[in-house]
């Protein structure tokens, strides 16, 4: 973004005052994401309890509205890079609205088929989306405002979980239409809001031949993106942070499901899951704040994010024995605290480690891994709960991928670190002359350098 003479930066909602463009973006995810939310509680429930439902019918809901994420993301991310972000943000949410008015159609008809498959279409067009949103924040705010930003964007995203979810609830009981209804007409709104902002070109990269240019070059540009971050390993860390976490938040979500039906404290098992998923949405917009906090007061960022990953799973593994409804209440809140300072801090960090030109993709590399983990861990945990007969089940296989995946990550990241770190001091000892020849000896250097077109400025 370049404003020129830049204010002050102040704490608190100084952004969403002095940031149109800014604001405009909030706005846009405020009534999105509250038709979202309104509408989840509904569908979820119609799934596990309509005609041909169960368990993994539940699941198979839940994975459509993610795994398009991993399908789509390498095009995602290379459409976001390529193509004007706002345009491409317009577009994706007037489609959406046109398929959530036919998923409305199979809700009415009792269709769990059909609404499955409409979920899927949906989410494919808003996986397209989501690289762009995340490089978009490039745009609109000052690079030392990009913790504060993805912070208010996190709380944005609680806080509307939080109340479309408990209002979900509510509507559930009356049936899916309405919610559904509501959601539809929340995209129009959201493209509206969009309209107002700048055409947003990724930097130094201007439109390069439109969409079939796009698409032609998938494979090549997720390359180069990957290996940027491959040769970075603070960066290749922030983009593979998620994944550990979302696969234990997979099985866990599975078992939050099926409790809300179970235990219904709240009188029904739509109010419970509502109430149950709000409060864990208030948890994943208070975590940022404090990690955001914890960061400016000194903490090194590595060690806020190794706390969150813990903390989500510490909460997890609670939340698989806890049946008391006080303490549900508790473990879920400390849960989504965990969940959502990880994906503030490292969303961060790709943002501000990235160049403009990479950030789409390597976002997108993000959201691939992270989904793929996520559905694997609820369709697993779906067949376990089913064969075994014990819902829990789901939450330990997603905490023990999680665990097994984060140390595993960890060791792979030191051992790229310690690589990277190796390649100059081996380059300068080669250089000294130590004999006559020495020209005849191929010197270790550092990797060569992106090809001309990525260095572009």
């Amino acid at each position: 973004m370049n404003s020129g003479r830049r204010p002050e930066r102040r704490p608190g909602l100084f952004l969403l005052r002095c940031r149109p463009a800014f604001r405009r973006v909030w706005m846009s995810e405020v009534v999105s994401l509250l038709g979202d939310w309104m509408s989840f509680v509904a569908v979820s429930l119609l799934a596990l309890g309509g005609e041909g439902g169960g368990v993994v019918a539940l699941a198979l809901v839940m994975v459509g509205h993610h795994l398009p994420i991993a399908l789509f993301a390498p095009v995602a991310g290379v459409l976001a890079d390529r193509l004007d972000r706002r345009w491409l943000l317009i577009a994706t949410s007037v489609v959406q609205g046109a398929l959530t008015v036919g998923m409305l159609g199979a809700a009415v008809a009792g269709n769990v088929v059909g609404l499955q498959v409409l979920v899927f279409a949906r989410a494919s067009v808003g996986a397209l989306r989501l690289p762009a949103q995340s490089a978009v924040l490039r745009h609109v705010v000052e690079e030392d405002e990009l913790l504060e930003a993805n912070a208010i964007a996190s709380a944005t995203w609680s806080v509307m979980f939080a109340v479309g979810m408990a209002f979900g609830g509510l509507i559930a009981g009356l049936g899916p239409a309405a919610a559904l209804a509501l959601d539809a007409a929340s995209f129009g709104l959201s493209a509206l809001f969009l309209r107002g902002l700048p055409p947003m070109v990724a930097e130094g990269r201007p439109a390069e031949g439109g969409m079939l240019s796009a698409l032609a070059s998938v494979r090549r540009d997720m390359v180069l993106a990957w290996r940027h971050a491959w040769e970075r390993p603070p960066l290749l860390d922030a983009v593979l942070a998620k994944t550990p976490v979302h696969m234990a938040n997979g099985g866990a979500l599975l078992l939050l499901n099926l409790l809300a039906t179970q235990l219904p404290f709240a009188g029904t098992g739509a109010l419970t899951l509502g109430v149950l998923q709000c409060v864990r949405g208030a948890g994943t917009g208070v975590g940022p704040l404090v990690g955001v906090a914890l960061v400016r007061r000194g903490l090194r960022g590595e060690r806020a994010a190794t706390g969150a990953v813990w903390v989500t799973f510490g909460a997890i593994a609670v939340f698989a024995v806890t049946r008391h409804p006080a303490a549900l209440l508790a473990v879920v809140l400390v849960w989504g605290l965990g969940s959502g300072a990880n994906w503030v801090l490292s969303s961060s960090e790709i943002q501000r480690l990235s160049p403009d030109r990479f950030v789409g993709r390597l976002s997108a590399v993000d959201n691939l891994a992270l989904t793929v983990g996520l559905c694997a861990t609820l369709l697993g945990g779906a067949v376990l709960v089913e064969r075994a007969g014990v819902p829990a089940a789901s939450a330990w296989l997603g905490l023990g991928a999680g665990v097994v995946t984060w140390l595993g990550a960890q060791w792979m990241l030191r051992r790229r670190a310690a690589a990277v770190s190796a390649v100059p001091a081996v380059s300068a000892v080669s250089a000294v002359p130590a004999v006559s020849a020495v020209s005849a000896v191929p010197a270790v250097s550092a990797p060569p350098p992106l090809p001309p077109e990525t260095e572009r400025s």
